[in-house]
């Protein structure tokens, strides 16, 4: 899989209702969790960044809105998957906005252990036994069976994808790099620890 085939898709739809206020321009070490996320694409040589749903101040790559309202994180992969085949992407390492302390090069890995798999059309980050499903790679030509699975009211990720099947790739790294800051409490205690993603 050559670099200009690999693009990225950072969800950055939610309405992060816990946080109470704009998860993607949160900072930290003076960096916004979506700055943080899009450094790692271009770390990672990907061919085009692809920010989802993005409602907040400030952003350099492409937004792409949904397609499918009101159906979460899988109505923002569709649309990503689908604009990413468009523009000749193969595959989406796949990253949630509130994920900003994922080492790049667990991404690095992750992403070898999908271009290894010809069984799977997706591969989860696996942590102490926790699959996650929006830090993934997933191929773009999943776009059509996401979009008929959401005509079928359907909008679970998990579903999705047990009926779909995928691979996990077991990193060894330590739960902390793989938080989800969703909520002041989670932010505040991130932001004392400083510690570099």
């Amino acid at each position: 899989m050559g670099e200009n085939k690999l693009a990225m898709i950072v969800l950055a739809g939610g309405a992060s209702s816990r946080m109470g206020k704009e998860k993607s321009d949160l900072k930290l070490d003076g960096k916004s969790f979506l700055e943080i996320q899009i450094q790692k694409g271009r770390d990672l040589g990907v061919g085009r960044i692809y920010v989802s749903g993005y409602r907040g101040a400030h952003c350099t790559e492409e937004i792409v809105m949904d397609r499918i309202k009101e159906r979460g994180p899988l109505g923002g992969l569709e649309a990503c998957l689908n604009k990413a085949a468009e523009d000749g992407a193969d595959r989406c390492i796949v990253l949630g906005v509130d994920t900003p302390l994922v080492p790049v090069s667990e991404l690095q890995n992750l992403i070898q252990s999908a271009s290894a798999d010809d069984q799977n059309r997706v591969t989860l980050l696996r942590h102490n036994g926790k699959e996650e499903s929006l830090m993934a790679v997933y191929e773009t030509s999943l776009s059509s069976d996401i979009r008929a699975f959401l005509e079928r009211g359907q909008a679970s990720v998990f579903r999705f994808l047990n009926e779909i099947g995928y691979s996990c790739y077991d990193t060894q790294e330590d739960d902390r790099y793989f938080t989800n800051i969703n909520d002041p409490k989670v932010y505040e205690e991130v932001s004392k620890e400083n510690f570099q993603a």
